[in-house]
This record gives structure tokens, C-alpha cells and sequence, in this order.
């Protein structure tokens, strides 16, 4: 009961109302049925527990464009649009040959075709989804903007057999949308939203639709009404704790992360492999120009990268609380990045 409770006083308070809507979400039971046993290991072994390594990573991230068109004030896409490096689309052969290696070898991983860009901006994407449910992927997912999210695109996705879509809103008024968009698109992106899982629900299609809420001093007063209105309208309603991205992103007017004795081992080492639109791997998704390369996934199946030294190295030192890695030894989001976050 002491382990509970120290887990209780670790989310903020504005967030604990919304602790029941979590357990709601279509994979709660079976993350808490995890959980517990996690929990038992955790007694058992401490502080330092970690899940077993998966032979494959159980989430593949492709960064299928690094394009966007908006510059979100809580994203590095803000900072970094300009680099002339970050603002390309991965070679359709090589993604092609990426969502091959995920069906062959571990169809049950989730497939994200985005990372740092705006998904639907890539012109392959409806074909890529297509051809990872033809190969038997069995989850596949994006991340959207929503500002193209028009009958076209949401009869192509729902074609291609999409199996989850988030839609990144974080705002319930259109001043505050415009504030932290920068556009004034926040009454398409609701319409847009809103037309998809009407689209969604005529065909019977089983695809998961979400919205997302990144909490923040500029929006911190629209939660609950944000809330409010997608509650009844969507799938899950994902409310998360802004990131500074290794001081990409200037958090220092949000609330503070709360605070933890001990640092635990960061989750992204077992349970996400992110490729860059070039075909780069790195281990983690505040390196937004990929300066810490794990592998060469133009060069390198993405099993061996995965298990390779590079990884095994990151890994044992996260294990063993040094962090001498330069990219971790500075990170700050640590605090805010869970173990088993939605």
C-alpha cells in the first residue's frame, strides 16, 4: 500500500480527476493486469526493475516525413523547421522495406507512421498503411494535425485499413488553438474530427480515434472544457505534460514535473524504436535532428539494431543508474515520462 500511494502523490493534482477516464481505455485491463505484476517484481527487485527486452521493438515509430505545416509552440517542428536536413520525406523503398520487417517479424508490434512531421503531408502514406494491414501488421497508427484531414484523405485512410487515429488539438477555444498553433484553423480541425468518426461509424470501421491535450500554462484553464466536449465523441481523450525536448521547447512556464527521489531506467529503451525520415535510428524522441544514432536502418535490419551494443549499452547504464550517456545525462523529461503512459 505504501508503493500505491507513493505512485498516487507522484501525478499532479490537476490530473488525478482524470484517473478513472484512464482506466477506461480499450487496453486498460490488460496494462493493469501488467502493472500488478510489475509491481510484485518491483518489491522484490527494486527500484531498478525492468520489463524483460523484447526480441523486436514492440513499438516502430517511422518518421514517414519531417515535413509539417504548423509550428506548434510546444514542438521542436517549431524551432527546427528550418534546418534544410529536417524538412524531407523518408524514400518510399526504404519505408516500404521498414513495414516489411515489422510483418515478418513481429506483426503484433505497433506501427506509428509519423514521428516528427505531419503525416498526411507525405504523398505515400495511403499506400503504405495499405501495405502493412495486406502484410498482416496488426496495428497501425498516425498522429495528425488535423488541418488535412478532409473527405479525401478520411475515405483513404479508412480504405487503407488504418487501425488508430490522434488527433493533436490541445486547445478548446480558438484563441487559445491560434496561440498555440499558430493558425486560426481550430474550427476544420473539430469539423474535420468530428466528419471522421461520423465517416468511421457509418462504414463500422473499427479504427480507434482519439484527441490529444498537451497541458501547458497557455492552455491549463481549457482542460476540463476540453474535456467535456470530446468525452462523449471520441475513443480517449490523452492528456499530457508538456516536454521540453532537451531545452528545444521552453517549458519553464508550465507547471513543474513533480518531484522523484530516485531516477528510473527511461521506458523508451524498452518499448520504441524511432526511425528518421532518413533512415537513421535513435533511441529517443527528443533527439528531433538525430545526433545520437543508435544504428542505420538503410544498412542494418532493424532486429540487430534493436539488440545490438549500441542499445545494450544505453540500456545497462539506464539499469544501472549511471546515465553517462551526454543526451540523457541533461535530459529533464525523465520526471514526466512513464513507464506505461497512454
Amino acid at each position: 500500500m505504501a508503493l500505491l500511494e507513493s505512485c498516487r502523490q507522484m501525478i499532479p493534482e490537476s490530473l488525478k480527476r482524470h484517473v478513472p477516464a484512464i482506466l477506461k481505455h480499450p487496453v486498460a485491463t490488460r496494462r493493469a493486469e501488467r502493472l500488478r505484476r510489475d509491481l510484485e517484481r518491483f518489491r522484490r527487485e527494486g527500484r531498478r526493475f525492468v520489463p524483460p527486452l523484447a526480441s523486436f521493438a514492440p513499438m516502430v515509430m517511422v518518421d514517414v516525413t519531417a515535413r509539417c505545416n504548423l509550428r506548434c509552440s510546444h514542438c521542436p517542428h517549431s524551432v527546427l523547421s528550418n534546418e534544410q536536413h529536417y524538412a524531407a520525406d523518408m524514400d518510399r523503398q526504404l519505408c516500404l522495406d521498414l513495414i516489411e520487417q515489422v510483418a515478418r517479424q513481429s506483426p503484433a508490434s505497433l506501427l506509428r507512421l509519423f514521428n516528427s512531421g505531419e503525416p498526411l503531408l507525405c504523398g505515400h502514406l495511403d499506400e503504405y498503411i495499405a501495405f502493412a494491414k495486406r502484410l498482416g501488421v496488426r496495428r497501425v497508427s498516425i498522429t495528425t494535425n488535423g488541418t488535412l484531414l478532409d473527405a479525401e484523405r478520411r475515405r483513404a485512410l479508412l480504405d487503407g485499413g488504418l487501425d488508430h487515429l490522434e488527433v493533436s488539438i490541445d486547445a478548446a477555444t480558438p484563441e487559445t488553438f491560434t496561440q498555440l498553433k499558430r493558425t486560426d484553423h481550430f474550427e476544420t480541425v473539430v469539423q474535420n474530427t468530428l466528419a471522421f468518426c461520423a465517416e468511421r461509424r457509418r462504414r463500422g470501421s473499427p479504427c480507434q480515434v482519439d484527441v490529444s491535450f498537451v497541458w501547458q500554462a497557455a492552455n491549463r484553464q481549457e482542460l476540463e472544457p476540453f474535456r467535456s466536449f470530446w468525452q462523449d465523441k471520441v475513443d480517449f481523450i490523452h492528456i499530457r505534460e508538456i516536454h521540453c525536448h532537451n531545452n528545444l521547447v521552453d517549458d519553464r512556464s508550465a507547471a513543474p514535473p513533480p518531484e522523484m527521489p530516485h531516477r528510473h531506467p527511461c521506458p523508451y529503451l524498452w518499448n520504441r524504436i524511432i526511425i528518421h525520415h532518413d533512415g537513421r535510428v535513435r533511441f529517443c524522441e527528443a533527439d528531433a535532428l538525430c545526433e545520437h544514432v543508435v544504428g542505420d536502418a538503410r544498412r542494418e535490419s532493424l532486429r540487430a539494431i534493436w539488440l545490438g551494443p549500441a542499445y545494450q549499452q544505453l540500456r545497462r547504464q539506464h539499469v544501472e543508474g549511471t546515465f553517462d550517456h551526454p543526451f540523457c545525462r541533461r535530459c529533464s523529461d525523465w520526471r514526466i515520462i512513464k513507464w506505461d503512459g497512454l
